[in-house]
């Protein structure tokens, strides 16, 4: 098809349409998978204070960024988030002990400036000690837009902007019926990898004692766009991207661009800017991609799967979640497995149980009345057994944090009985 037929295609399609081309505008051979991540941080400054977001007299976290992305020598990007948290987004993988190179690489170069400026990084993924009032907003307007629209539709938004660090994976998929078996098991799991990953052991100035902190921020920060995706009516793998493109449509939307690419604010929902847009012929990728990075389900659809319900994890564990998910997703055989499993599981015990992930109690009954801890291992297994199908020697990076976990509950807990023992600060506690 040439350029011109191309776009006569293009722009004769219908909105949805539109939006399901970009969606599955990456399908890749299954040799050719890739896997990415994004790992965030919360940094502070010498004085145990959060490091400055904006540039001023101090030395700010759009310093540290300008510094990163001038040494990261084509080895991932790096932003902010509107906290000042760093982000760094690594380059695509086709295994994780790629990705473990050069996670080494951006630590090396981190750690270095680290020293140099006498800063700290904390080890865990929700702000111990300062409330979202004593931390800077960084100053762009999408995130300006995003913090007034956070502070009006649920109480913990401005927490999860300015006071939450995660780590995020992205995958490729093969097709379309890949990609649905590959969301819905993210989604029905996603009580496990709260669970396992559970790294916040410190909130508003006090032990968290067993609520999973980070996992609550994000169900109290917007019921339009945030939870899982059976919160929006999609329980069952068939026809999710269809579910999931009416999902979006019908969100409010925060931000949008103006004809120059420049952001702006925006009224009514997604799918009445894009049908907008549409109608006066001035619809682009752009205002897609826009659109569909305002959801912020723990799984959610870009041209890529993108799986964010972790926390981020302690120093020497980050790449647990990535294999954790990496060994369920991404063999056949597994997703298979856990298939013929959670399509037994009715809606009432699927809600039931993502209820039960805001406190880290593995006695808790789970689905088929069996308890936390059984599907834990359950799970925490059959990603192994993957990872081993893999036959890529990636075990290691999740078999000793599964024993551990599985031995001495999520590091939450652990670390709150490490502080109990020895008496120190919080922060003490947390900061490397």
């Amino acid at each position: 098809m040439g350029i011109i037929e191309t776009y006569k295609f293009y722009f004769g399609m219908g909105l949805k349409d539109k939006i399901r081309s970009i969606i599955m505008s990456k399908t890749i051979d299954s040799k050719n998978r890739t896997i990415g991540i994004e790992e965030e941080c919360i940094i502070y400054d010498k004085s145990d204070n959060r490091l400055p977001v904006n540039r001023g007299n101090k030395f700010s976290a759009t310093d540290l960024l300008n510094m990163m992305n001038s040494k990261s020598n084509k080895n991932g990007v790096y932003s902010i988030e509107p906290g000042g948290q760093l982000e760094w987004s690594s380059p695509p993988f086709s295994n994780i002990h790629q990705i473990n190179s050069s996670m080494n690489i951006h630590k090396k170069v981190l750690n270095k400036i680290i020293k140099k400026k006498k800063l700290k990084i904390l080890d865990c993924s929700v702000e111990p000690v300062f409330d979202p009032k004593e931390i800077d907003l960084i100053d762009h307007l999408k995130y300006q837009l995003m913090d007034k629209n956070m502070a009006k539709v649920d109480t913990l938004g401005r927490w999860m902007m300015r006071n939450t660090a995660s780590i995020q994976i992205n995958y490729d998929f093969e097709n379309e019926s890949e990609l649905e078996d590959m969301v819905f098991i993210a989604d029905c799991i996603q009580p496990v990898s709260s669970y396992l990953f559970s790294n916040a052991p410190f909130w508003n100035n006090r032990a968290v004692s067993n609520e999973n902190i980070r996992y609550l921020i994000w169900e109290k920060t917007d019921k339009y766009r945030c939870r899982n995706l059976i919160d929006h009516g999609i329980v069952e793998p068939k026809g999710i991207v269809d579910k999931y493109i009416d999902f979006m449509l019908n969100v409010p939307g925060i931000f949008g661009f103006d004809k120059n690419g420049d952001i702006c604010s925006v009224v009514g929902t997604l799918g009445e800017r894009l049908q907008y847009l549409k109608k006066n012929n001035c619809l682009r990728d752009l205002d897609i991609q826009g659109a569909l990075h305002q959801i912020f389900t723990n799984v959610r659809l870009k041209n890529l799967i993108e799986v964010r319900g972790a926390d981020r994890a302690p120093f020497g564990y980050e790449l647990a979640p990535v294999a954790f998910w990496t060994g369920l997703l991404t063999v056949a055989e597994i997703r298979d497995e856990v298939l013929s499993t959670i399509l037994t599981w009715n809606i009432e015990e699927r809600l039931s149980w993502n209820s039960t992930a805001r406190y880290l109690d593995d006695s808790t009954i789970g689905p088929e009345g069996k308890s936390y801890y059984h599907w834990n291992k359950w799970a925490g297994e059959l990603a192994l057994k993957g990872l081993e199908k893999r036959g890529l020697g990636e075990e290691k990076y999740f078999c000793d944090y599964f024993d551990i976990v599985l031995t001495d509950g999520p590091f939450s807990l652990q670390k709150q009985k490490d502080f109990e023992k020895k008496k120190k600060s919080l922060l003490e506690s947390v900061l490397a």
